[in-house]
C-alpha cells in the first residue's frame, strides 16, 4: 500500500510540476533553436556556460568528421596484439595520441632478485619471440590486453595509476575486489616477479620515430626487432631514437618488481609493476588537417567555453584575458585583461599610493597585449609553426603574463587583504565562461587558491569597451574557483567561495548576497542553475534553493552535491544528480527531486527516485568523482566522471540503461583532470570529449551506440595539462553553431566544420 501511495504521488507531483512550473529559464524554447546560425541571444534567452545552460544545440547540424595529425609516420602506422598473416587488416589499430593500447601479455615469472636475475630468458628467446594469442610463453601463456582506464587497478584522481595508457601488471595477473565506497583490494604475490608485454607495428617504410616507454618497477628493458635497449629507472619517461623496418615490426618489453604493490601519498596500495609505449615523431613536427577552418591560439590557460554572439565568439584566457574573435576566420578582434585598477573609481585612481608605480606598469600590459594581438593574428597555425616562430610567440606570451602578474603583485604588496593575488589558481584564474544579453558580455574571473581570493567581475560591451568593473575579495577553496556566472532577469549571479550574489546587469552594483556559512555549501565547480517556479525565477545553488529576487533560501535541494563539482540540470521542474554523494562508505549515486510548487514560505524539494550506487552507478576501483555535468535528453539522463565512466539513467522508467567505459584516450590523476567536459547534444547526437581532444559522437537512446570517433594531434611543448607526449589537454565543452563546432583545448580554439 505504502509503495501504490509513493507512486501515485510521484506521479501527481509530476503532473503538478509540468502544469505549474516552467522549464529551466536557460533551457526555455525559443522560435529559433540555440545551435541555428540565425540564434540571437536577448535578455530573456542569454546565452552563456554550456550553451543556454542545458548542454543542447538543437538547432546545430555539426560535423562527424576531422582531424589533425601529426604529418609523416606517426600517423601512418598501426598496430595490433595478434601475429600478422601479412599487410594490417580489420586486426590492426590507426596508431592515434601516439599510443599502443593493445598487447599480448605473459606471466608472472619468479625471480629470486628482481634486479640480479633481470637478464635471465624466461620465454624461451626474448630476442626472436613472435607470440599469438594462447601460444606457451615459458610456464605462462601469452593472453590478449586492450589498455584503457578499465585496465588500470586503481582509479584514484589523487596519484593514481591512470597518468599513462598503462599495462597494469596488477590489473592483470591479481584479484581485485571492490569493498565499501569503490575501495579496491587486491590479491596475489607481487613479490620478486617479472613479466612481459608484446606487440606488432606495421611502418609502410623505414623510418626514424622516438620511443618513448615509461614504467615502474626493479628494472625494464624493451627489445624492438630483436635490439635491446635497457630502460633508465632514473629517468623513466626517456625517449629514445630508433628505427622501424618497412613492414611488421616487434616491440617486447620486459619488466621485473621487488613488491608490485606500493604506497601513494596518503598510505593507500598503488600499483608498482606498469609500463606503457608512444612512437612520437622525430622535430621537426608538422600537421595535416581536416575538416578544420581555423586554429587560433589563446593566451594561456583555461577551462573557459567559448560562446557565440552574432559574427564573433568570447572566451576566457590566461590570467583575466576575456577575447573576441572572428567566427569567421579566428583573428583576434580584441582583448581586454582586467586588472584591480579597472575597479577603481576616479577619485580612488587618483588617491592611489602606488599610482605612479602602476600606471607604467598598466602602460606596459596593454602595449604587450597589443602586440600578442599582432603576432597571433600573423600566424598561421593549421600546419603548425616552425620552431624558431614558436619559441618567439611563447616568449612573448611568457612576457605578456609576468606583465599582468607585476600588476596583481603590486597591489597585493600595498594591501593582500584587499587585493589578494587573484592569479594563483587551478589551471587558470579565467576558468568561467562569459555570457551575455545580446548586446553585452559579462566575464568574471580569479578566485586564487585557497585563502583570500580576489574576483574581477566586469560588463563590456561587444566591441570591447569595458562598461563596469568590480575587485572583489570573497574567498576561495583550496583549488581555485571554476564557478561561470548565470544572467536572469536584469541580473547576473554568481557563486564563489561559500556565497551567491546578485549583481546589477546594468551598473555591476551588488543586489544581494547569501552567505549561508556551511562548509557544504562551498562553491567551487557547481555553478549557480535558473529555473522558474509558477513564473518566479529562482536559483539552484549547491545545497539551497534560492528566491531570485532577493536571495533568500526557499529549502535545501536535497542532492546531496558535497563532493561533487558537476552542475545538476533541471528540466520540467525536476532536477537531476548523477553524482549524489551518501557517504564514504557508499557509493556515489543518482538523485531525482521535484522543485516545490510555490516559492512561499514552507516550499519543500521533495526526492523522487533515490536508488543505491549499485544500481546506478559506474563500479570505481577507487572513489567517483564528477566535474563534467550531466545532459538530459529525451527522458535521459547522460553522465561521465573523471575516468571515462559514462552512464545513462532513465529517471522516469527508474533503471539504468547502460554503464559504458569510454574506449578512448583518457588518462587522468592528480595534475591532469581527465574527463571534465561535459557532454553536448550538436543536432541529433551528442558529443563527448576527453582530455586527450578525443571526441566522441554517440547516438542518444538506450543502448550504447558510437557513430564516430575523432582526433585532435598537438604537441605543446609549453603546456601544464600533463598529458603523456605533450598532447594539449581539453577540459571544455564544445559550442555549435550551424555547421560548425568550436572548441577550446589548452592551447588553441579550433573552428571545425565539413566542407
Amino acid at each position: 500500500m505504502s509503495r501504490l501511495r509513493y507512486n501515485l504521488s510521484w506521479l501527481c507531483l509530476a503532473v503538478l510540476i509540468l502544469s505549474t512550473s516552467e522549464q529551466g529559464l536557460m533551457g526555455a524554447e525559443t522560435a529559433v533553436p540555440l545551435g541555428s546560425p540565425q540564434y540571437a541571444p536577448s535578455p530573456e534567452h542569454p546565452v552563456g556556460w554550456r550553451g543556454d545552460w542545458t548542454g543542447r544545440f538543437p538547432g546545430a547540424t555539426p560535423p562527424m568528421v576531422w582531424s589533425r595529425r601529426v604529418k609523416g609516420i606517426t600517423s601512418e602506422l598501426r598496430y595490433q596484439a595478434a601475429k600478422p598473416l601479412g599487410e594490417p587488416g580489420a586486426a590492426s589499430q590507426p596508431l592515434e595520441y601516439f599510443t599502443i593500447k593493445d598487447w599480448l601479455v605473459a606471466g608472472p615469472f619468479n625471480l629470486e632478485d628482481p634486479v640480479k636475475d633481470f637478464d635471465r630468458d624466461l620465454i624461451g628467446g626474448e630476442t626472436k619471440v613472435e607470440p599469438d594469442k594462447g601460444l606457451k610463453a615459458g610456464t605462462a601463456v601469452w593472453t590478449p590486453l586492450r589498455v584503457g582506464i578499465e585496465t588500470q587497478s586503481r582509479h584514484d584522481h589523487n596519484e593514481g595509476t591512470c597518468g599513462q595508457s598503462y599495462v597494469d601488471f596488477l590489473f592483470t595477473f591479481g584479484k581485485l575486489t571492490i569493498e565499501g565506497s569503490s575501495t579496491p583490494k587486491i590479491e596475489g604475490d607481487f613479490s620478486n616477479k617479472v613479466a612481459y608485454a608484446h606487440t606488432y607495428i606495421h611502418s609502410p617504410d623505414e623510418a626514424r620515430v622516438q620511443l618513448q616507454v615509461p614504467f615502474d618497477g626493479a628494472a625494464g628493458r624493451c627489445w624492438l626487432n630483436g635490439q635491446p635497449t635497457d630502460l633508465d629507472l632514473k629517468r623513466r619517461g626517456k625517449a629514445f631514437e630508433v628505427t622501424l623496418v618497412k613492414g611488421w615490426n616487434r616491440l617486447l618489453v620486459k619488466i621485473s618488481t621487488a613488491d608490485g604493490v606500493g604506497k601513494n601519498y596518503d598510505g593507500r596500495w598503488l600499483s608498482k609493476w606498469l609500463m606503457a609505449a608512444y612512437f612520437t615523431p622525430v622535430a621537426p613536427v608538422a600537421y595535416t588537417t581536416k575538416n578544420i577552418n581555423w586554429m587560433t591560439r589563446m593566451t594561456g590557460r583555461s577551462t573557459s567555453q567559448p560562446i557565440v554572439v552574432g559574427d564573433r565568439i568570447f572566451v576566457g584566457s590566461g590570467i583575466s584575458d576575456l577575447m573576441c574573435i572572428s567566427k569567421r576566420d579566428g583573428k583576434i578582434l580584441w582583448l581586454q585583461s582586467s586588472t584591480p585598477y579597472d575597479g577603481l573609481t576616479a577619485e580612488e585612481r587618483t588617491e592611489l599610493p602606488i599610482k605612479e608605480k602602476i600606471e607604467p606598469m598598466l602602460a606596459k600590459l596593454s602595449a604587450l597585449n597589443a602586440e600578442v594581438v599582432t603576432a597571433l593574428n600573423a600566424a598561421r597555425f593549421l600546419e603548425g609553426l616552425p620552431a624558431s616562430q614558436e619559441a618567439e610567440l611563447d616568449k612573448l606570451l611568457k612576457a605578456k603574463s609576468d606583465a599582468e602578474r607585476a600588476v596583481h603583485l603590486a597591489f597585493a604588496l600595498m594591501s593582500r587583504k584587499k587585493y589578494p593575488a587573484m592569479h594563483d589558481n587551478e589551471v587558470s584564474a579565467s576558468n568561467g565562461t562569459p555570457c551575455s544579453d545580446g548586446t553585452h558580455v559579462f566575464w568574471t574571473c580569479g578566485g586564487g587558491m585557497k585563502g583570500p581570493g580576489a574576483y574581477i567581475i566586469a560588463c563590456f560591451d561587444l566591441d570591447g569597451k569595458r562598461i563596469w568593473s568590480r575587485h572583489d575579495a570573497f574567498g576561495a577553496q583550496e583549488h581555485g574557483n571554476h564557478t561561470s556566472p548565470a544572467l536572469m532577469d536584469g541580473k547576473l549571479i554568481f557563486a564563489a567561495n561559500k556565497s551567491l550574489y546578485a549583481f546589477d546587469a546594468k551598473t555591476g552594483r551588488e543586489l544581494w548576497r547569501n552567505t549561508p556559512g556551511d562548509w557544504q555549501n562551498q562553491f567551487c565547480g557547481t555553478s549557480p542553475v535558473v529555473a522558474k517556479i509558477g513564473g518566479e525565477s529562482v536559483i539552484i545553488g549547491k545545497r539551497f534553493i534560492h528566491r531570485a529576487s532577493d536571495g533568500t533560501e526557499l529549502c535545501p535541494n536535497r542532492l546531496d552535491m558535497t563532493f561533487a563539482e558537476a552542475t545538476p540540470v533541471v528540466e520540467a521542474g525536476v532536477i537531476y544528480n548523477p553524482f549524489r554523494f551518501r557517504g564514504f562508505k557508499e557509493m556515489v549515486s543518482f538523485i531525482s527531486v521535484g522543485l516545490p510548487t510555490s516559492t512561499a514560505a514552507g516550499a519543500k524539494a521533495d526526492p523522487l527516485w533515490t536508488p543505491e550506487g549499485k544500481e546506478v552507478s559506474m563500479t570505481m576501483r577507487g572513489p567517483i568523482f564528477a566535474i563534467a555535468s550531466p545532459l538530459f535528453v529525451d527522458g535521459i539522463v547522460y553522465a561521465v566522471e573523471m575516468s571515462g565512466g559514462l552512464t545513462a539513467v532513465d529517471p522516469v522508467g527508474r533503471k539504468s540503461l547502460y554503464r559504458q567505459w569510454l574506449d578512448g584516450y583518457n588518462r587522468f590523476n592528480r595534475y591532469l583532470y581527465g574527463v571534465t567536459a561535459s557532454p553536448a547534444l550538436g543536432g541529433k547526437n551528442i558529443y563527448l570529449i576527453d582530455d586527450a581532444g578525443y571526441t566522441h559522437i554517440l547516438q542518444p537512446g538506450p543502448t550504447f551506440k558510437e557513430l564516430g570517433k575523432n582526433v585532435l594531434e598537438n604537441l605543446h611543448f609549453t603546456g601544464q595539462g600533463g598529458n603523456p607526449c605533450h598532447q594539449e589537454s581539453f577540459y571544455s565543452s564544445p559550442y555549435f553553431d550551424g555547421k560548425t563546432l568550436f572548441l577550446r583545448g589548452e592551447e588553441y580554439l579550433y573552428s571545425i566544420e565539413e566542407k
